[in-house]
């Protein structure tokens, strides 16, 4: 993974077989980041694991093959004392075909860019409301 981050803009571009989760929390915690919007990524995937929340836990769905990035988005918080990135993303096949939702795992297949704005003035933290956890913001 090569990476540069300033005060308001980190860029990430993560190599083949590297994982999208582990690569963001890692410059994340390089940078003391721990509150974020992940605005945007580009790039090819080879390996998906999505999760469908129930309430309860998640089931989830792996896929392999060749993926486009087609969008990515989501945050970064603190949950129980480490950086959490939670991804939401839509993936394409060569038919361009469309599979989405949220993602616990993608692994990169020769190239994929990540783009993510720091969040100095507020920070987020994870909490249980009864149902799941969520994001609850607070001003630094």
């Amino acid at each position: 993974m090569r990476y540069a981050v300033t005060e308001d803009m980190a860029f990430l571009r993560l190599s083949e077989g590297e994982e999208l989760h582990r690569s963001i929390a890692a410059a994340c915690e390089e940078y003391s980041m721990d509150s974020a919007v992940i605005i945007g990524g580009i790039g090819m995937a080879k390996e998906i694991t999505f999760g469908w929340y129930t309430g309860q836990e998640y089931i989830k769905e792996r896929l392999e093959g060749t993926f486009e990035v087609a969008s990515l988005s989501g945050d970064i918080s603190i949950r129980e004392g480490s950086t959490y990135p939670h991804i939401h993303a839509v993936f394409n096949g060569m038919d361009h075909r469309t599979v989405s939702g949220h993602v616990l795992k993608v692994v990169t297949f020769h190239n994929l860019e990540v783009f993510i704005r720091p969040l100095r003035s507020i920070r987020l933290n994870r909490e249980f409301d009864g149902w799941l956890e969520a994001i609850v913001p607070e001003k630094r």
